[in-house]
């Protein structure tokens, strides 16, 4: 039998490419969303859809999903992925980009959660895997809104975790921190400088970040890794 849809936002590059090419790998078919998407050569052949949907557009996110269920039926695994990271100093924010933040990093999420959880609640099997940050627990200067709302994402997770478990629907809240990504691009500075400000640490890889993932997910059904830090061994954050 194929292994059933996996749905992941934020899927054109960094953490969500990985998890993409590491479900696809396993056999899954799976639903890319990103405001940019493009193909990934890694998955080229395999059982794929994208879609260009802001996870802000919670009707945009919903057709999609509803559009792959009827390719590939019903969504089994969510990865709510999708994010982005501005800095600067808070007294002198934008409100609107304040507002784009809280609408991709927490709306967001949400939107992604309600997309599939009717159809999980109602099968009894299904796992929403919700992509926060160290930040939700450590936050840090300069991205205030960006560390409020991974909290909030982890308090959502907790939340929904302990709402769903009597459906047997899993919610996992997976807080990573310094994975080598293109994050630096959405700060608006070079990667010399993001490794400065982070003070020159190891990192870990997308990839092995994406396997990390694909762990949590891979468990039987009756368990559930709720809330994981992945790190660096030698990081002391």
């Amino acid at each position: 039998m194929p292994k059933p849809l996996a749905v992941i936002t934020g899927a054109s590059a960094g953490i969500g490419e990985a998890i993409a090419g590491a479900f696809a790998r396993d056999g899954r078919p799976v639903l890319l969303m990103s405001r940019h998407i493009s193909p990934i050569d890694e998955i080229a052949g395999t059982p794929v859809m994208s879609a260009q949907v802001d996870v802000a557009d919670a009707e945009g996110l919903a057709a999609a999903v509803a559009a792959a269920e009827t390719r590939f039926g019903p969504t089994e695994v969510m990865v709510n992925n999708a994010g982005l990271l501005r800095i600067g100093a808070f007294e002198t924010r934008d409100p609107a980009a304040m507002s784009e933040e809280i609408d991709v990093l927490l709306k967001g999420v949400a939107y992604g959660v309600r997309a599939v959880l009717p159809g999980m609640v109602a099968r009894r099997s299904g796992t929403i895997v919700n992509m926060s940050s160290i930040g939700d627990r450590k936050p840090g200067p300069s991205g205030e809104i960006y560390h409020a709302c991974k909290a909030a994402v982890r308090s959502l997770s907790e939340s929904l975790q302990a709402a769903q478990a009597k459906h047997n629907v899993r919610v996992i809240n997976v807080a990573p921190g310094l994975i080598r990504t293109r994050i630096h691009e959405e700060m608006g500075i070079s990667f010399e400088e993001y490794d400065r400000l982070v003070g020159h640490p190891h990192y870990i890889t997308a990839d092995e970040l994406a396997e990390i993932v694909l762990f949590c997910v891979s468990r039987p059904q009756h368990i559930c890794i709720r809330d994981i830090v992945v790190m660096p061994t030698d990081s002391a954050f």
